[in-house]
């Protein structure tokens, strides 16, 4: 099998629950009924003039959103949370962070892959298969990047996890409304934030602090509403080190499906660039940082022994009459 089939293989193959346990309280708290929700299937198709020689994932055809709502909710299933939010500028502001980094792709330049499209867009590439088309001198929208992609169990378990994250932090929770005082949606959200809580803690990490609010997991300083939507600021011009993004446990790869639940992690733009692209859950990037920090410190004890040294020496000279 080649390295591009191999890049597919594992993609699918990721598709399977990460356990028993995280499957099962999914399927007890969340509707996950299909939704008449999905990407432009006819949009998508008038492309693939462009992907005729390409390997794409097979099996996007006609993906719908499934339903995010409380298990035995009423109405209308949906996709989002937009209904338990108020009406306000700030509201709506959050929700778009919310579509910004959970239904669709990062940005992109346009010439294989479209600048921000829907996660469950019906042409997937491989890093390799993109390669092989892209040309500058055509901006073909044609596709997203594999490693951006997901399924819509997966889509809606991320969500769910991103929403818990974000109403953890100081201020988002003001812009609920009423619906979300009521007992089925209290008990789905807090029951949900008390199981990414535990899953995390039973690796010995936290997202949350003890009052329950949400923390950087790599710098554990607390967020607040202006790290995550702040009116009157383009995050993308006014950038800041406290910003809030939507980190992953296992980094984004073509061998995994990383929109996922229990994969998301909420962590400020320079906690981001501190762990780079290594597991959250696993020992590694502490123990680099460990390892800096020991290192400057011998550095430190070294440099004032040389100093020390440099004296004495200096007035064994004197005593002899050397200086």
């Amino acid at each position: 099998m080649n390295t591009i089939s191999k890049s597919y293989q594992n993609w699918t193959m990721s598709t399977a629950p990460l356990s028993e346990m995280v499957e099962k309280h999914y399927e007890k708290y969340m509707c996950l009924m299909p939704t008449q929700y999905g990407p432009d299937n006819n949009k998508a198709e008038s492309l693939n003039h462009y992907l005729l020689n390409s390997e794409k994932l097979e099996n996007r055809k006609n993906l719908k959103h499934l339903c995010v709502l409380p298990k035995g909710h009423v109405g209308k299933c949906k996709h989002k949370f937009t209904s338990i939010f108020k009406k306000t500028e700030q509201a709506k502001k959050i929700l778009t962070s919310i579509d910004m980094a959970i239904y669709i792709t990062p940005g992109n330049d346009d010439y294989v892959h479209p600048n921000r499209a829907s996660r469950l867009h019906a042409n997937v590439l491989s890093s390799i298969e993109a390669k092989k088309i892209r040309d500058k001198s055509v901006k073909k929208k044609c596709a997203i990047p594999l490693k951006d992609a997901t399924t819509p169990l997966f889509l809606a378990q991320a969500a769910l996890d991103w929403m818990v994250i974000l109403i953890g932090v100081k201020g988002v929770y003001n812009e609920l409304n009423e619906e979300a005082d009521n007992i089925i949606w209290k008990t789905y959200l807090n029951e949900h934030k008390r199981f990414i809580d535990e899953y995390y803690k039973s690796f010995d990490r936290k997202i949350f602090d003890r009052e329950g609010n949400t923390i950087c997991c790599i710098k554990k300083n607390k967020l607040n509403l202006e790290d995550v939507a702040e009116i009157g600021r383009d995050v993308r011009v006014d950038i800041r080190d406290t910003d809030l993004q939507m980190g992953h446990n296992i980094p984004r790869s073509d061998n995994y499906i990383t929109i996922r639940g229990c994969n998301l992690l909420p962590m400020t733009r320079r906690g981001n660039l501190i762990i780079g692209e290594k597991k959250f859950t696993e020992n590694i990037w502490l123990d680099e940082l460990k390892d800096i920090v020991n290192t400057s410190e011998n550095e430190l004890i070294l440099t004032q022994e040389d100093i020390d040294e440099e004296k004495a020496a200096v007035e064994a000279l004197l005593n002899l009459g050397c200086v």
